[in-house]
């Protein structure tokens, strides 16, 4: 099942975009966000900003990145088994890390 929120949020293609760039304009103003698309298949979100919220919404979508990214190395971890390591064996993972860098290092 789709989420709501993905199939609410209007849809404009790359196309409509260029030829009637002031009325996407206003309907981007109007719903606050749209998705756009290519082929009917989703390439980018927009959202609206001004001078006020810019610097917020990009630090926003930055931090929403960093979570994605942060749930798919979890996710990783799980199906590899590696989040039931315990931690002597982090430690020597690490450890065995450190020693192959410093060897690396060491033959510059």
């Amino acid at each position: 099942m789709q989420n709501t929120a993905i199939t609410e949020t209007e849809r404009v293609s790359i196309r409509d975009l260029y030829a009637s760039y002031d009325k996407i304009t206003e309907q981007l103003k109007r719903t606050g966000k749209l998705v756009l698309t290519n082929n009917d298949s989703p390439v980018a979100v927009m959202l609206n900003v001004d001078n006020s919220t810019l610097e917020d919404t990009l630090l926003d979508l930055q931090r929403l990145q960093m979570q994605r990214a942060i749930r798919t190395i979890q996710e990783a971890s799980v199906r590899s088994g590696k989040s039931n390591m315990t931690l002597e064996e982090i430690n020597a993972e690490i450890n065995a890390v450190r020693a192959e860098n410093r060897a690396k290092e060491n033959t510059r």
